[in-house]
């Protein structure tokens, strides 16, 4: 067949009869007396399991051939215990062999070339048996993202050298700046924050770091996959030994739950690190899309778009998802360019996650976009931001219209927001705003340009990794010559504004690492590939911007005790109250029957102006919690009178018991 041809078999209904396998058992199932190998390959006419000693080097120890079954997969049980054997396929299709890893591989050596067979037992960390999710994290979702070697790269942090950038690192504790003990840093930092949710960006095996060379000071995002249910070795101790990611890895969510602190997976199954991966030397063609004319769909940006439509991919989503959050504990699930998904594989992640212990627990939400369009089949819906509807409500997605309303356009360097902006620009954006505070649901909803179920399928944020972080793109939209690293104390405040603005925001607030002390990457738009330095989280700032740190600690506590904000239904959304005013100002009144909160109703202004504004409170005693700058959630200051100034380029905050 042509490759035409081919494209439009594996589409076919004729195709997923034959060949469409339903089975738990792929990959290499370990016994102490037995090791099953399975892989699915319905268009080889030979498959050949090779052993090996070594994770990358050395010849084959055996060649065995393994056997065709029931709906194209291959089959051989090999007895004796094969714990920590390297192994890896022949694949014959059309006279061509090739050598290639196994897609179902759990565990892999240096660099991934070889799959591994691992007693996962083995793997567990003292304790992990008894690790579990920890409670009321789901209830307040604060989510906070994070790259691996970020998080304890900088010396300053006060983590062992040989634990720096690592999964280890998660494990020290009592750090702090320098070890002088005055201000924390990595995980007891991290607790005094008082986020409920770490979302790590891709951990997965990647290909663009090689793991053989940690001297050399790498550095990648990791949005390049090889094996997608091992972890990356270069965040371990010793990638050579396939063993110790893993056990790293557990070891490492097993202190965030220690901590409190839920874990969050990035996951990339729209495209891998290239076409000449595992999928592709075992079904040549099946497992990604390809245009009418022959070339492959490129709407990932990455020239090998992967088809979830087709059933065993889609299959092999959810199975690998669903692997983490079984033997890794995961919490949630972020997804890559999710509008490069079909609407029918995420419902049902969404669907066999619910089916596990403590599954409904689990978050999912993603990228409600793709970087270009792509070849789908089958009359698939894609689950972009267009098709919220179709989507199971507890799939949620990223609103950029909150953020780019908030700052401006990440496309446009120039552009101003809301918080940034002249009182021209947060007037035009004053409808938005408005949306956003009810996640784009109740009163100020717009279909028109966004329609979610409820406001929990919205993610509400300001700034992630992509682009510039929030710090930067004031900098450059406001300042005429752009010093990242001055100090500018109306950045400061445009920084608080955007923070208070998204955490008293319906919907789930998500947080870039760094965000609440003012991270730059000196105007780098896409560090994905830059030096580590670059990228790492500088702990001296966190120090130096403690007070913009305090703020974000303070909205976080006082988000747990604010009427109607950790609901995530359509009636909270309806029961926000808005103060009309004909200028940009915004206030609302959340009002809600009280359920062990500290605070019956909340009044909240937003004030965009260059100036202070004065404002007529509604009737009720208040207290002030926060004018923008300063912040007392415990007791707040009572207001005399029915009138209050607001701060210019701030959000105020009122409570009443």
């Amino acid at each position: 067949m042509t490759d035409i041809e081919m494209k439009h078999w594996f589409a076919s209904d004729e195709f997923n009869r034959q060949y469409a396998y339903e089975g738990n058992d792929l990959g290499a199932y370990y016994a102490s007396d037995r090791t099953c190998f399975k892989v699915w390959a319905p268009t080889a006419e030979m498959v050949v399991l090779n052993l090996y000693k070594d994770g990358q080097s050395g010849e084959a120890t055996g060649h065995f051939q393994m056997k065709k079954t029931e709906k194209g997969v291959w089959e051989l049980g090999l007895d004796g215990d094969r714990e920590g054997v390297y192994y890896t396929y022949s694949v014959t299709v059309g006279g061509k062999t090739r050598e290639t890893g196994d897609p179902y591989a759990k565990a892999c050596g240096v660099n991934s070339s070889r799959s591994m067979v691992v007693d996962l037992e083995r793997t567990n960390p003292e304790g992990w048996k008894s690790d579990k999710r920890p409670s009321g994290i789901t209830k307040h979702p604060v989510i906070w993202e994070l790259h691996i070697k970020d998080f304890s790269n900088d010396w300053h942090g006060n983590v062992r050298q040989a634990w720096r950038g690592k999964y280890m690192a998660f494990t020290e504790k009592d750090t702090s700046f320098e070890g002088k003990g005055e201000y924390p840093t990595c995980m007891t930092y991290l607790k005094q924050l008082g986020i409920t949710y770490v979302h790590l960006m891709p951990t997965y095996d990647y290909g663009s770091v090689d793991e053989e060379h940690p001297e050399w000071n790498q550095f990648n995002w990791g949005y390049d996959p090889v094996n997608y249910n091992v972890p990356e070795g270069s965040y371990s101790t010793d990638p050579w030994d396939g063993h110790v990611r893993i056990r790293e890895f557990k070891e490492m969510v097993m202190a965030l739950h220690q901590a409190g602190i839920g874990v969050i997976l990035d996951v990339v199954y729209n495209h891998t690190y290239d076409m000449d991966s595992v999928f592709q030397k075992t079904v040549p063609g099946y497992f990604y899309r390809m245009f009418e004319d022959g070339t492959w769909a490129n709407g990932s940006g990455c020239g090998n778009d992967t088809a979830s439509e087709r059933v065993m991919f889609g299959k092999y989503m959810a199975d690998s998802v669903c692997y983490w959050a079984k033997e890794y504990h995961i919490d949630g699930f972020r997804f890559d360019l999710m509008g490069l998904y079909d609407v029918n594989t995420m419902n049902t992640i969404r669907k066999r996650l619910d089916r596990l212990p403590g599954g409904k627990d689990i978050l999912m939400y993603g990228e409600p976009w793709s970087a270009a369009g792509t070849a789908w089949e089958n009359m698939a819906y894609p689950a972009n931001m267009d098709n919220l509807q179709l989507l199971d409500e507890r799939i949620a997605v990223f609103c950029d219209k909150t953020r780019d309303a908030l700052k401006g356009s990440p496309f446009e360097a120039l552009e101003t927001g809301y918080v940034s902006g002249d009182s021209r620009v947060a007037m035009s954006l004053k409808r938005d705003i408005e949306a956003a505070v009810c996640a784009w649901c109740g009163p100020r909803r717009d279909i028109g340009r966004l329609n979610p179920k409820s406001p929990m399928q919205i993610v509400s944020y300001v700034s992630a990794h992509d682009d510039r972080s929030l710090w930067d793109k004031l900098v450059v939209s406001v300042k005429k010559v752009p010093d990242y690293e001055a100090r500018y104390e109306d950045i400061l405040q445009m920084n608080r504004m955007a923070a208070g603005i998204v955490m008293t925001c319906l919907g789930m607030p998500f947080i870039m690492a760094g965000e609440e002390f003012g991270r730059t990457k000196l105007g780098c738009s896409n560090s994905y590939n830059q030096p580590a330095w670059l990228n790492e989280l500088d702990w001296k700032r966190s120090c130096d911007y403690r007070e913009l740190v305090d703020y974000y600690r303070f909205l976080i506590a006082l988000r747990r005790e604010m009427p109607l904000l950790e609901k995530g239904s359509n009636e909270a959304a309806e029961a926000v109250c808005f103060l009309e005013r004909a200028d940009a100002v915004i206030g609302f009144v959340l009002d809600d029957v009280p359920s062990g909160r500290r605070w019956q109703r909340a009044v909240v202004y937003y004030n965009p102006y260059n100036c202070k504004r004065k404002v007529s409170l509604p009737e009720g005693q208040w207290r002030l919690l926060s004018d923008g700058v300063k912040h007392q959630h415990k007791k707040g200051v009572a207001v005399e009178g029915s009138q209050i100034i607001l701060k210019e380029k701030s959000v105020t905050i009122l409570g009443e018991r």
